[in-house]
C-alpha cells in the first residue's frame, strides 16, 4: 500500500507541478517534496498521539534537507546559466 501511495503521490506532483505551475521538475526535486511532505505527516501524526519517540529524527531530518534543497536551488540556477551562456 505504502508503494502505491508513494507512486500516486509521484505522478501527482509531477502533474501539477507541469500542468498548474508549468515547470518540470527532476526526478530528484519530486523525491525531495515528497520526502517533505512524509516528515510533516509523520510530526503532526506524532504530534496529535503525543509520542515523543519518533518526533525527533524527523524534525532533525529537516536541517538536511534544508541543506539539499538550497543547493538544488543553487545547480538549477547554475545549469540555467550554463544553457543562456550556450545560446
Amino acid at each position: 500500500m505504502l508503494a502505491f501511495y508513494s507512486l500516486l503521490a509521484y505522478f501527482l506532483i509531477r502533474l501539477i507541478s507541469k500542468k498548474g505551475f508549468k515547470v518540470t521538475l527532476t526526478k530528484y526535486e519530486i523525491l525531495e517534496i515528497m520526502t517533505w511532505l512524509a516528515l510533516i505527516v509523520i510530526v503532526f501524526y506524532n504530534i496529535k498521539s503525543w509520542s515523543t519517540s519518533t518526533i525527533l529524527p524527523a524534525v532533525l531530518l529537516i536541517i538536511p534537507l534544508r541543506n539539499m534543497r538550497i543547493s538544488n536551488r543553487k545547480h538549477r540556477e547554475r545549469i540555467k546559466r550554463e544553457s543562456a551562456a550556450l545560446q
